[in-house]
């Protein structure tokens, strides 16, 4: 017998049946990973939303119709629903990297591509992007920024060796250094985080416009400009030196 197109068994008992729903291991792994992922896109939303700090699992749980105790079954506590959003994103941030990279020969070329990629696809996803670099200072032990420098590591190494690539074949002043190509990634990133935290502003430059500025002004940089010295740093004043006496 077959109700739903599942295969059903009657149990015959005591002059009543009781129909017993067979399930295959396969359509119990496809449910487990479906319900898995509807804990994750409403997790990511209400702590987009709301805050990290400020969503409870009962309230996740109840958004997709489910008691907290089904998240334990995927996930020990919230800050694991937060790692899992955080490496999905940098997971997709390095997707994005590879596949621009690949579709320009020239190291030059790939840097600017990459570099408006990057922006772009954080503007597109402001959700993840604040899960993952807005969330609490606190990520299960592990300071946010440190947490964060890790699980990004592969697209930042990513980043420096096109930077480096950049650098030779265009004979750049500063071949190799760690710091032009982190002031470029900063700066890169900087406009990212500024974009998704103000959102579109009828009134100010269009962002395409901004984001192909700051190429221009970079590459203009990097091209005159070699690294400066440690000597050229200023020097606190005696005023503040005192003021952290």
């Amino acid at each position: 017998m077959v109700i739903n197109q599942q295969p059903v068994a009657i149990i015959v008992n005591a002059g009543y049946a009781i129909e017993v729903t067979s399930t295959s291991p396969s359509r119990r792994i496809e449910r487990k990973e479906r319900l898995r992922g509807e804990i994750l896109a409403a997790a990511g939303k209400m702590f987009a939303d709301r805050g990290y700090e400020a969503v409870t699992l009962r309230e996740i749980a109840k958004e997709i119709g489910y008691t907290h105790a089904v998240i334990y079954q995927h996930f020990p506590d919230k800050s694991h629903i937060l790692a899992e959003l955080s490496r999905e994103t940098i997971g997709l941030l390095i997707q994005n990297f590879d596949a621009i990279a690949a579709k320009h020969p020239s190291p030059k070329e790939r840097l600017f591509a990459t570099s408006r990629g990057l922006i772009q696809f954080c503007t597109a996803h402001p959700q993840q992007f604040r899960n993952v670099f807005f969330g609490p200072e606190n990520r299960n032990g592990i300071r946010a920024g440190q947490y964060i420098d890790d699980i990004g590591r592969p697209l930042f190494q990513r980043f420096v060796q096109l930077f480096f690539d950049v650098a030779k074949e265009e004979g750049l002043p500063s071949k190799n250094d760690m710091v032009v190509a982190h002031t470029w990634w900063y700066t890169i990133f900087g406009l990212a985080t500024l974009f998704v935290i103000q959102g579109v502003v009828p009134d100010l430059p269009d962002q395409t416009l901004v984001i192909e500025q700051t190429i221009a002004t970079l590459w203009a940089g990097v091209q005159a400009v070699p690294r400066l010295p440690k000597s050229a740093i200023p020097k606190r004043s005696g005023r503040s030196s005192a003021s952290k006496q």
